[in-house]
């Protein structure tokens, strides 16, 4: 059995084997609540901007804004928790104790890009109130291509020794740059450091292999507005999704780490007879509880079978296989 890989990763960007993008690796639901009523009014809360607009983002540099929250009702309400809908969203702490009806207060919320460019970016921030309520609001930000990278993904879906691919780096504004680092380190080279506004990368598959097939390759440049450019690697045929408990859920982020831990020994100990394919990989998102495989036809299979093994109460789910991007 090949060794697997298990790590927690941030929500913006998990391109692994499949060029997975992070917008998938949270849910923009809000937390599970009793429904509101027909008779309930449409609103307790206004949000002061409606639409927070965090403009145009800088991959991989988060940003800050205020957002102010207003209790419009008659009655004071009571904020259990003010949450983001992924990892990559996180929001100051609520005032304790009750809110007054006309009363109002601030929270800072950052939201980190990810690495990946030439996106629009829409996250919800949910409000969930003592008695169940929920109310949310939505985040927006574009962000920028400074370095634009071609191909888009590197496909290294092969075997290893086989033939290189090439990556062009090009600054949209053609303005020239360096680059001063490639990590992981042998798996690609740049050629000439001569300043330019465009860098032909030869990626060597067979070091990507023996570098433990990471799921990007970083880039790291001279130009403050890109310091780091993310060239995704492609290489599973399969990507599917199974759900954990997840920690941004619960009372106890870290006993529910614990328990996520347990769950993927647990899946490891039912894999230890089944030889796994060159792409087999994990990756956990802890925040979300979602556990990326990646790998072919019949690792995907292996895993269910394991997953199938799990006690009912470890409450994991697979959600839909998606075919390697």
């Amino acid at each position: 059995m090949n060794t697997m890989s298990v790590t927690a990763l941030s929500c913006i960007t998990l391109i692994a084997a499949g060029a997975v993008a992070s917008s998938a690796l949270a849910t923009d639901s809000p937390p599970a609540g009793p429904p509101v009523s027909a008779s309930a009014p449409s609103s307790v809360l206004s949000f002061s901007p409606a639409t927070l607009d965090l403009g145009e983002m800088t991959a991989g540099q988060p940003r800050t804004a205020g957002l102010t929250i207003t209790n419009t009702s008659d009655g004071p309400v009571t904020v259990e928790s003010i949450k983001g809908g992924c990892g990559c969203t996180k929001v100051t702490e609520a005032p304790k104790g009750p809110i007054a009806p006309g009363a109002s207060f601030t929270v800072h919320v950052t939201m980190d890009p990810g690495m990946k460019t030439g996106i629009a970016l829409r996250k919800p921030v949910h409000v969930a109130l003592a008695g169940g309520r929920v109310e949310s609001m939505h985040i927006v930000a574009t962000v920028r291509t400074v370095i634009a990278v071609t191909p888009e993904v590197v496909d290294a879906a092969v075997k290893p020794g086989a033939a290189g691919s090439s990556v062009t780096l090009s600054s949209v504004d053609a303005k020239p740059f360096r680059i001063t680092a490639i990590t992981p380190s042998g798996v690609a080279e740049a050629g000439s450091q001569a300043a330019s506004g465009t860098h032909e990368l030869k990626i060597s598959l067979e070091a990507w292999h023996k570098a433990g097939q990471p799921a990007t390759i970083l880039i790291t440049t001279d130009r403050p507005d890109a310091p780091t450019v993310a060239v995704p690697v492609k290489s599973a045929q399969t990507v599917s999704m199974f759900r954990l408990p997840a920690a941004a859920d619960a009372e106890s982020p870290e006993r529910t780490a614990g328990l996520q831990d347990s769950i993927i020994r647990d899946i490891d100990a039912a894999l230890a007879t089944s030889e796994r394919s060159p792409q087999f990989r994990m990756r956990l998102h802890r925040e979300s509880g979602m556990l990326f495989v990646h790998g072919s036809d019949e690792d995907i299979s292996a895993v269910r079978e394991a997953v199938r093994t799990l006690p009912a109460s470890s409450n994991v789910r697979e959600s839909a296989p998606t075919p390697g991007l």
